[in-house]
């Protein structure tokens, strides 16, 4: 039997099982949507992790680094991990003390406006829908590839795992299961690309092999390839960095990010986590990225770069390792569907529906989750993959539409509840009509016209203008905005502020570790190797 298809079918059992297991603890609507709001430091971490490091991590960016991108998504990942920090201290503690359920309901209840709630929902249930889609579509590529069964019917399978996962536990079960799914992937990652290293010929002697020759120098170096996306090594860094603040946008306040925040035991829990999310996320893309350079060395005729970790699993290391390689690839993607599922559920029956009784609420969120499950089947059946750019497209549009209202919402009493609304209906729909343009007709625009750039430049302008000229702010929005400053007692702990601080002081020398390993790790033999 194919052992591929053994790993995978026994990693799935076990994520259900697990999911069956805590279903038992769930009571209250307060246990499915939020984890009773008693989760701690190393869950809140897991999942942040886990909800953003999915498939397309593995077959999408480490493509792209196939593909000569391997500096510009680095950059973008660089950009985008201080997002866990600015999101943690800027937004996700007063987040956490508004003691809502969704990211909706706090822009509802902060404005005290039922209009920005509904906007805030739909573009959260578009975005995570998009991202789902990106998720299901990358599972089943994998699948399809290692087990031979085709392709609708991977995806059809993976729904249903998915869908049991999140309907079973909520987001409690979610929390322990991306928890399992992070340490599982990340351990194999790291054994996996010093396997490939070796494979290749050495980690180091491939660098500077790859970098001695003028067709495969452009791979790794400062810009990536010259002929990666635009035509130069500067375009390419500038759409990069513009990249990067776009995904620091969904790390601030993305509905899969941003959410773990109210699910945290306490305050001193959000911020923690933020720390080890941050390190963890760029330490797994900097080990995916350079895995698909190592591969290339080996094997550049390869038609499909999205299909690069497969064929590496397959043919550049034993069959057991490549076996755990792809079941924690499927992990990733799981962990991360079972986020979007579980939110949507939340925002439909939260948000719009506004079902206050707890049994009906639960019930209700567990068919909404059936019906979307149906819905992306049936989309990622008749969408051809393009898991990188779908990525992309779902989590620019709601960066453009939540960061400027985010941040505003507690740090500039100015603001109205109009000048939020039409603020963030202004980023929403000019990012939407661009990135629709884009992908639909080919069209590459400049760089600096990127279609992030232009949305989040345009719904500042109309937000602080609108409420410039509206100037209308009632008491109840200044109460609500008063609350967010309020510190409640639990969160004076000496003890726990003085373990923040400590973890704190471990997350800069990490950021220095980390900047280390990349000069001797990448700067130094590629300098080595292009001087020869």
């Amino acid at each position: 039997m194919n052992p591929y298809l053994i790993g995978i079918v026994i990693s799935i059992a076990l994520y259900i099982a697990v999911s069956a297991f805590i279903s038992r603890r769930i009571k209250t609507a307060n246990d499915f949507y939020v984890a009773g709001r008693q989760a701690p430091t190393l869950l809140i971490t897991g999942s942040l992790i886990a909800s953003f490091l999915g498939t397309g991590a593995y077959t999408g960016d480490l493509a792209e680094a196939f593909d000569g991108g391997f500096a510009p998504i680095l950059i973008i990942c660089g950009v985008l991990v201080a997002g866990y920090i600015l999101g943690g201290v800027l937004f996700g503690r007063y987040l956490r003390r508004s003691e809502v359920y969704t990211i909706p309901e706090f822009f509802g209840r902060r404005f005290c406006s039922r209009p920005i709630h509904i906007l805030s929902t739909v573009v959260a249930i578009i975005s995570m829908s998009v991202y789902l889609l990106s998720c299901i579509q990358g599972i089943a590529t994998v699948m399809e590839q290692v087990t031979g069964v085709d392709y609708e019917r991977c995806i059809i399978i993976a729904m249903c795992a998915f869908s049991l996962i999140t309907i079973l536990a909520g987001s409690k079960g979610v929390l322990i299961t991306d928890t399992i799914m992070f340490l599982f992937f990340t351990v194999i990652t790291v054994v996996c690309v010093i396997v490939i290293a070796k494979s290749s010929g050495g980690w180091f002697a491939t660098i500077e092999r790859l970098a001695q020759s003028e067709e495969t120098r452009g791979i790794l170096s400062w810009g990536g390839s010259p002929d990666y996306y635009y035509g130069s090594g500067v375009e390419n860094t500038i759409w990069a960095v513009i990249s990067g603040v776009s995904w620091l946008g969904v790390t601030m306040v993305g509905p899969w990010q941003a959410s773990r925040y109210l699910m945290a035991k306490n305050e001193q829990v959000v911020i923690r986590s933020t720390v080890g999310a941050s390190a963890a996320v760029f330490l797994v893309q900097f080990l995916v990225l350079i895995s698909g350079v190592f591969i290339r060395s080996v094997n550049p005729e390869l038609t499909s770069s999205s299909k690069a970790v497969i064929w590496a699993s397959q043919n550049m290391m034993p069959t057991l390792l490549g076996v755990l390689l792809l079941t924690g690839i499927i992990a990733a993607g799981t962990s991360s569907a079972t986020t979007f599922l579980s939110l949507i559920g939340t925002s439909v029956t939260n948000d719009i529906l506004k079902i206050k009784d707890s049994k009906k609420s639960i019930l209700s969120s567990r068919i909404i989750i059936v019906c979307v499950s149906v819905i992306i089947t049936l989309v990622a059946v008749w969408n051809p993959p393009q898991i990188f750019w779908i990525m992309q497209f779902g989590t620019t549009v709601v960066a453009a539409a939540y960061l400027p209202v985010a941040i505003a919402s507690v740090w500039d009493r100015s603001v109205t509840k109009k000048g939020a609304f039409f603020g963030m209906l202004t980023g929403f729909c000019v990012n939407f009509i661009l990135k629709i343009y884009t992908l639909t007709t080919g069209v590459k625009l400049p760089v600096y016209f990127d279609p992030f750039l232009a949305a989040i430049v345009l719904n500042i302008i109309v937000l602080k203008a609108v409420s410039y000229f509206d100037g209308n702010i009632t008491q109840a929005e200044i109460r609500q905005r008063e609350k967010l400053f309020e510190v409640p007692e639990n969160e004076t702990d000496i003890k726990a502020l003085v373990k923040t601080k400590k973890i704190l002081y471990v997350g800069i020398a990490s950021g220095a570790i980390i900047t280390v390993s990349l000069i001797v790790l990448w700067v130094i033999p590629y300098y080595i190797g292009s001087s020869k």
